[in-house]
């Protein structure tokens, strides 16, 4: 197998990546490995975090080929016909570019989906395999922040716009399927003349129902990121559907009870930060190393306070290097001159506010993103 046989389907959350995936396997031209199962971008971190600081001598290209000849290896011993290597994940937005870098003859197909479909998909996701486990997460604000965050992560790399990396839009893989894998086939030099109905049935109801209001406030918000991938707002009517307007009165939990100042996580965190400084904290944490955090550090020089560190009880991540910043445990907070904490989550706020309260108590306040509980657009 060799590196040119590769593709990586990538996506937001909640995208139609895995119906995607699992129909362009179908092709007898291409070979289907496990879903999120050995991540390329997983093999990058770890090179960065495990490999490089044990292998100091060791070249830039030594510690990428050890990466693809690991992830090859891993998938020549899946697959029995040799054929074109097919991958889907929709995790880790932060690795995009390297993929491009790691595997420079790889194409990439990447997928994205209108808010108004994802934000009820996540949670809906929530009510039914989860419960109450994270219900008080799944709100329709907490939901398009994370959608937002991972088109808008898209954006801003390399990804966006390369030649080998095609754009799709979950809707034509629905509504003009032929033409859809048509496209696909040709950006891959494959026969484009192979066809497969969509596994069926496809069933893309929702358990939670936008009301009018959330879906006028979705489309009001995203317009301008709505038109950087290709869809035009003024298509979707925020018009709730006749069939199934009666259910958008339930789960009053998860409803739009508060609106964040900001979508974008970078100003989520700015704002933050000045309201911090205005409060008199200068040296600001921030509790949490996932998501958010990769997301924002390249960005973090642009803040109106200093930035000390990044926190997390996770035993995996401290020691870890993200964007520069060596994550420290939460007890270190003190002796590393911290005055106040702000959690770098956009789904989880409060679960990590609870937790920094148990390890940390009162000794450094710590500072929501925004308040999830008001009516107004605020910042605290």
């Amino acid at each position: 197998m060799h590196a040119e046989q590769i593709i990586f389907v990538r996506g937001t959350g909640r995208c139609g990546s895995k119906t995607l995936a699992n129909q362009l396997g179908q092709h007898p031209a291409i070979a289907k490995v496990p879903a999120n199962q050995c991540l390329p971008e997983e093999l990058i971190d770890w090179s960065t975090y495990r490999l490089q600081p044990r292998c100091p001598f060791a070249t830039e290209e030594a510690i990428i080929a050890a990466c693809r000849a690991y992830f090859e290896a891993y998938c020549r011993h899946l697959i029995e016909e040799p054929g074109i290597i097919l991958h889907k994940s929709t995790m880790n937005v932060h690795r995009l570019a390297s993929l491009l870098e790691y595997w420079p003859d790889a194409k990439m197909v990447y997928i994205v989906r209108h808010p108004l479909g994802v934000v009820p998909a996540y949670i809906s996701v929530d009510i039914v395999h989860y419960g109450e486990m994270y219900g008080y997460d799944a709100t329709v604000a907490n939901s398009l922040l994370r959608w937002y965050n991972d088109v808008a992560a898209y954006l801003r790399s390399p990804v966006f716009g390369h030649p080998r990396v095609l754009q799709v839009h979950f809707e034509d893989m629905i509504g003009d399927t032929d033409r859809f894998f048509e496209r696909i086939y040709q950006f891959l030099g494959i026969d484009d003349g192979f066809r497969n109905a969509l596994p069926g049935p496809v069933d893309y109801d929702h358990e939670f129902v936008l009301d009018q209001s959330e879906r006028h406030w979705i489309i009001a918000s995203t317009r301008e990121i709505l038109q950087q991938l290709g869809y035009e707002p003024d298509d979707w009517t925020p018009a709730v559907p006749a069939e199934i307007a009666d259910r958008a009165s339930l789960y009053a939990d998860r409803r739009l009870v508060s609106r964040p100042p900001a979508l974008d996580g970078v100003e989520l965190v700015r704002l933050a930060v000045e309201e911090a400084a205005a409060k008199g904290f200068q040296r600001v944490g921030l509790f949490g190393a996932g998501y958010l955090s990769h997301l924002i550090c390249p960005h973090l020089h642009e803040m109106p306070g200093e930035i000390v560190c990044l926190l997390d009880d996770d035993s995996l991540l401290v020691g870890r290097n993200v964007g520069g910043f060596e994550v420290r445990r939460p007890e270190q907070a003190n002796e590393l001159g911290v005055q106040a904490v702000i959690p770098a989550t956009l789904v989880h706020q409060r679960a990590l506010i609870g937790k920094w309260e148990r390890i940390i108590g009162e000794a450094i306040p710590i500072l929501p993103l925004w308040d999830e509980q008001g009516t107004e657009v605020v910042c605290v």
